[in-house]
C-alpha cells in the first residue's frame, strides 16, 4: 500500500470516528506518520475546528451548486435536497484532514529536496601521499602536515629526498596517493615526479653510483624530469611499469599505467626514451606515444599533442574526443567518487575540452552538460549517475 493510499484509508477512518462522536484512535496508531504531524492533525481535527469548517459550508448554497454541477454532468435531473446536510460533520472532517495530509506531506517533501539540495558538494582533490618508510611506517604527507628525517623532507605539496653517501644496500621507499590526491616527489638523484590520483610508486632512498637509476611504477600515472645522466657518471635512468620499461638518459615525459586499464601510455615531451616490452622495443622522440596493449602484448608509436596527457601537471583536465566513460574514470580519481551510466551508449559519447582541476564536481559536469553531450547527471551519496 502506497503511502497516498494509506492516508485515504487513514482519512475514511477518522471521518467515520467523528460522525460518530468517536475519539480518533485511528491517528494515534498510523505508525507512518510522525509524532508532529499527529499532533498538527489532532489539532486541525478539535471540534471547535470542525465547527468552525461547518459554518463555512453552510454558508454555500449548496441546492443552486449542485444543481449547477448536475446540469453540467447531464447525468442525472434529479432535484438536490438537503440530505447532504446531516453529513456536513464528515465533510468538515475530512476536509480538514486532507488538508493536514498535505501540509504534512508537502513539508516532509520539501523538507527531502531541502536535505538534498544541502548535501556537501564534492570539491576536487588536494595535495596528499602515504609514505611508507623500510621499516613499514606510513606516514600521511600533506601541506598541513609536514615530515622531516634523516634523508627527506616535505615542503607544501612535495617530498624531497637528500643527497646522501651510497648506502651498502639499496633502501626502498614508497609514495601512494589515493584517489581524490596529488604529490609531486624529488628524488636524491634530483628526479622530479609528479603523482596523480591513485598512484603508487617504489624507489631507493639513494642510487649506487655505476648502476642505472631505478624506480617502478606500480599503478597510476607519474610525470618525470629525469635528472641528465651528465650528472651522474653517465648512469642512465629506467622506469618499470609491468610489463614495460621505459629507459631514458635526460628527458620529461608522461607514463600512464593505471591497473584498470588494458594500455599503458608514454608520451615523450622532451629528450630520447627507449621503449622495452614482450622483447619488443621502440624509441620515442617529443611528441610521440607509445601504446602497450596488455592483452596483445602489441607495442604501437603515435604522433601526438602532448598538452593533453601533461595538462593534469597544471592543473586542467584537457580532452579531446574522448569517450565519457574515459573521462569519467578520470574525474572519479580525481574527485574520489563513483561514476555510473544511465546507458551503456552515454559512456561511447565524445567530449573535447579544457577545464579546471579546481573546479567542483558539479561545476565540471555542468561544463559537460551545456556541450549537450549529456541531458542530465543526479549526485547521490558520493555517486555520480549521468543520464
Amino acid at each position: 500500500m502506497t503511502i497516498h493510499d494509506r492516508l485515504f484509508a487513514l482519512a475514511n477512518k477518522l471521518a467515520k470516528s467523528l460522525s460518530k462522536g468517536e475519539k480518533t484512535a485511528a491517528l494515534n496508531e498510523a505508525e507512518f506518520l510522525s509524532k508532529e504531524a499527529k499532533n498538527r492533525i489532532e489539532k486541525n481535527l478539535s471540534e471547535e475546528n470542525i465547527q468552525e469548517q461547518q459554518l463555512k459550508l453552510a454558508e454555500i448554497d449548496i441546492d443552486n451548486d449542485w444543481e449547477k454541477v448536475a446540469n453540467r454532468l447531464q447525468k442525472s435531473k434529479r432535484k438536490p435536497t438537503r440530505t447532504l446536510l446531516p453529513k456536513l460533520y464528515r465533510v468538515a472532517a475530512i476536509a480538514l484532514l486532507l488538508f493536514s495530509i498535505s501540509y504534512f506531506t508537502y513539508n516532509h517533501i520539501q523538507q527531502s529536496r531541502q536535505e538534498a539540495s544541502m548535501q556537501v558538494a564534492i570539491e576536487p582533490g588536494t595535495d596528499k601521499a602515504i609514505l611508507t618508510l623500510e621499516d613499514g611506517t606510513q606516514v600521511a604527507l600533506s601541506p598541513e602536515t609536514p615530515f622531516k628525517n634523516k634523508i627527506a623532507q616535505t615542503k607544501g605539496d612535495r617530498l624531497e629526498y637528500n643527497q646522501i653517501n651510497t648506502q651498502l644496500h639499496t633502501v626502498f621507499n614508497y609514495l601512494s596517493v589515493p584517489r581524490g590526491g596529488q604529490y609531486q616527489l624529488t628524488l636524491a638523484d634530483g628526479t622530479k615526479i609528479w603523482l596523480n590520483a591513485e598512484t603508487k610508486i617504489k624507489y631507493p632512498v639513494a642510487f649506487q653510483p655505476g648502476k642505472t637509476r631505478t624506480v617502478e611504477l606500480i599503478y597510476g600515472e607519474v610525470y618525470l624530469d629525469v635528472s641528465p645522466s651528465t650528472k651522474h657518471q653517465g648512469d642512465a635512468f629506467k622506469i618499470i611499469a609491468q610489463e614495460q620499461e621505459v629507459e631514458v638518459i635526460g628527458t620529461e615525459f608522461n607514463l600512464k599505467a593505471y591497473g584498470e586499464d588494458a594500455k599503458i601510455y608514454t608520451t615523450l615531451v622532451e629528450g630520447k626514451v627507449q621503449i622495452m616490452a614482450n622483447g619488443k622495443q621502440a624509441y620515442l622522440n617529443p611528441s610521440e606515444q607509445s601504446v602497450l596493449d596488455l592483452s596483445s602484448g602489441q607495442l604501437s608509436k603515435y604522433q601526438v599533442d602532448v598538452n593533453y596527457d601533461t595538462a593534469w601537471i597544471r592543473g586542467y583536465f584537457y580532452f579531446k574526443d574522448k569517450p565519457l566513460k574515459e573521462i569519467m574514470q578520470v574525474l572519479a580519481r580525481w574527485y574520489d567518487v563513483q561514476i555510473s551510466f544511465h546507458s551503456s551508449e552515454l559512456e561511447k559519447v565524445k567530449f573535447s575540452g579544457l577545464l579546471s582541476k579546481k573546479q567542483t564536481i558539479e561545476a565540471i559536469l555542468n561544463g559537460i552538460k551545456n556541450t549537450n553531450s549529456i541531458d542530465a547527471y543526479e549526485i547521490k551519496n558520493n555517486t555520480v549517475t549521468i543520464r
